[in-house]
């Protein structure tokens, strides 16, 4: 296959294998009566990262450190300017206070981090992973802790009969999936940016990125089908929050990433303005209409424009 198929096939497998293991780990959760609020926060918040949690290892692993950390940059970019722009686009984005009083504090701190102490020492170094493994689990704990106190009774709901070794193995599957997934996608956008003469950089942020954030995209759509918009929200500031700090802080305790002047100089300022215009337009309104989703859509065409016109 030429590089163009071998990525497309790499964000079409892990699609896939997310999608199953997302499925059939939250099927098996219910079916053993794990409550809601670990389900959501722990199984579908991890299982929406594991593309990018596959390829940014995958690309440390191969020595391609511009895919490891641009695949984490560029999908919160795009899962805030372009998952949440067009969802608003769609129908307006409510917001819960779990994501004001929790998501989008860590989202800022995570993103500053990143400006004030990963930029000036030109590598995201094991310290820096442990540190944001440490913020990470601070995070999921002090999650559980106000989801549970805030918990809300939905009603008697009949969990799924139990099937511990089917769902057991669709689960592997899709692990396997995302693995396989993760060294197409990986191979295939370094193969075209040699041929394109191009960094890596640039293809993983406009392409790569966008192409691991499907099952994000995927559970926006279904949230404003179902006119549950604030899920898409805290989908969103979730998934964001395990990039920055499951899949970056895992990928640099495996392997130290080495940070290119471009990230610096660009990228990273993007993800932290992103972060911290998020918060005060939430926090006061708690929602996102069609205005506010216009903005963010055309700030991520205008972020990508500027990222293949001035590389």
């Amino acid at each position: 296959m030429g590089p163009a198929l071998i990525l497309v096939a790499g964000i079409v497998v892990l699609f896939l294998g997310g999608e199953v293991l997302v499925h059939h780990a939250t099927r098996l959760a219910n079916a053993y009566r794990v409550p809601k609020v670990v389900i959501g926060a722990c199984i579908l918040g991890f299982g929406t990262s594991l593309p990018e949690l596959g390829v940014s290892l995958q690309a440390a692993l191969n020595g391609s450190p511009d895919i490891a950390l641009g695949n984490v940059v560029g999908s919160n970019i795009a899962n805030v300017g372009l998952i949440l722009g067009f969802g608003a686009l769609l129908a307006t984005l409510h917001v819960e206070r779990r994501v004001i009083r929790a998501d989008l504090p860590f989202g800022v701190l995570a993103a500053l981090f990143l400006v004030l102490w990963v930029g000036p020492q030109g590598e995201v170094s094991r310290l820096a992973g442990i540190a944001l493994l440490v913020a990470f689990v601070l995070y999921l704990w002090s999650s559980l802790r106000f989801a549970q106190a805030n918990r809300v009774i939905l009603g008697n709901e009949t969990p799924p009969p139990p099937r511990p070794w089917r769902d057991g193995a669709l689960i592997i599957v899709g692990l396997v999936g995302i693995a396989y997934g993760a060294e197409l996608l990986v191979h295939g956008a370094s193969d075209i940016a040699r041929t394109l003469g191009v960094s890596e950089r640039v293809i993983t942020v406009s392409i790569v990125a966008p192409g691991t954030s499907l099952p994000e995209l995927a559970a926006t759509l279904s949230a404003v089908r179902k006119n549950e918009t604030d899920l898409a929200v805290g989908n969103v500031a979730g998934s964001n929050l395990f990039n920055l700090l499951f899949v970056l802080g895992t990928t640099a305790v495996i392997q130290p990433v080495p940070v290119s002047p471009q990230y610096v100089a660009r990228d990273f300022p993007i993800v932290a303005v992103f972060a911290v215009l998020a918060f005060p337009l939430l926090h006061r309104a708690r929602r996102i209409g069609r205005a506010q989703g216009g903005v963010l859509l055309a700030g991520y065409l205008a972020y990508v424009a500027w990222t293949w016109l001035a590389p």
